[in-house]
């Protein structure tokens, strides 16, 4: 069962629906929690531990360098799902919108072809992930 955590303003969060806890079959809450999970008190424990790199480099101003910081500490903070065979690649395009915010698109494939679009977008001046599956 994959519990689907939803984001909020205060960051993410698990919803009922029919008394159960939402689910989904996609990869989002591990993309999620890899992305904006930040240091956390846990990492002591885990094999992958999560950085605040990926969160931090989105707020920096638009440049060919920090596109390149966004795109690499993404990157960083996908890179085991590659390890444990969950995706065969994961691809990631940093660009800068009108609002002078940075974006990006993160394109996942699975092992069995199947790709997974993320894009991080900003709304109420804070970023936000996105999914849908591509066919």
């Amino acid at each position: 069962m994959d519990l689907l955590l939803e984001d909020s303003i205060k960051g993410g969060k698990l919803t009922l629906e029919n008394g159960d806890i939402k689910t989904d079959n996609t990869l989002f809450t591990a993309v999620y929690l890899s992305l904006f999970n930040g240091d956390c008190f846990y990492n002591i424990y885990e094999k992958y531990k999560t950085t605040g790199d990926f969160q931090e480099s989105l707020n920096l101003p638009i440049t060919k360098q920090n596109l390149d910081r966004v795109e690499q500490c993404g990157k960083n903070a996908l890179l085991w799902l590659i390890s444990e065979g969950i995706a065969k690649s994961v691809d990631i395009f940093a660009y800068g919108d009108k609002n002078n915010k940075i974006n990006a698109d993160i394109t996942i494939r699975e092992p069995d072809d199947v790709n997974y679009l993320f894009s991080i977008i900003w709304a109420n001046e804070r970023a936000v992930l996105i999914n849908g599956k591509l066919h």
